[in-house]
């Protein structure tokens, strides 16, 4: 009974770490809206990106870069105003470039101290759309490059660099299709391991008990 209650305890203790983890795990994220879509070749998507969970924080300044295949689905337009005003309105400035047909850059950053930026910036906000075309049959991903300098650049108080969980969308053009299998997240990987662990601690227990027998 003893190793038994050993293994359960040993058990509840990993679960809980593995809860812990997911809290202390909250991430800023830089999302995307929808998060697939799929039209017709002629025809336009609009996806929109916005950023949440800054709690205490704020963004003060941003270096992004969206990366995304021009071949199927190319670069229409966008509004970034969303992005300025966040920042501070007319106390922020801005600016985007498309290079390639398959990069679009955005930069931007307020002209706001700390304490006046916190005081009027939401802990969660829309940056701006994008708006694509569908050129031909294909599917891209939108995303933000790897670049932490230079492509994914998010700046917060004190002029240090935000940890930010950075999303995708995926745009489908005519017989494209954006349908994957799910890749699981690193959660859930854990929780399957807790789980085998349990069958398995299940499991010999029930031997043992026979071989007693």
């Amino acid at each position: 009974m003893k190793k038994i209650s050993k293994a359960l305890s040993a058990l509840a203790v990993a679960t809980a770490a593995l809860c812990a983890a997911g809290s202390a795990n909250a991430a800023i994220v830089f999302s995307f809206t929808p998060a697939s879509s799929q039209i017709a070749i002629g025809n336009t998507a609009q996806v929109e990106v916005s950023i949440s969970g800054l709690g205490a924080e704020v963004l003060s300044s941003l270096d992004i870069n969206f990366l995304f295949n021009g071949a199927a689905a190319g670069f229409a337009g966008a509004n970034f105003i969303p992005t300025v005003t966040a920042l501070g309105g007319v106390d922020a400035a801005g600016s985007f470039d498309v290079a390639n047909l398959t990069e679009l850059g955005l930069i931007a950053y307020s002209l706001l101290d700390d304490a006046d930026l916190a005081s009027q910036q939401a802990d969660s906000f829309l940056l701006g759309t994008i708006t694509f075309s569908g050129n031909a049959d294909g599917v891209t991903t939108v995303t933000l490059g790897p670049d932490l300098d230079f492509q994914r650049n998010f700046v917060g108080l004190g002029a240090n660099s935000l940890d930010v969980q950075v999303g995708s969308a995926c745009i489908a053009v005519g017989t494209g299709s954006c349908e994957v299998a799910p890749v699981p997240e690193p959660a859930s990987f854990a929780l399957a391991g807790v789980a085998l662990l349990a069958a398995g601690v299940a499991g010999r227990n029930r031997r043992r008990a026979r071989t007693e027998a």
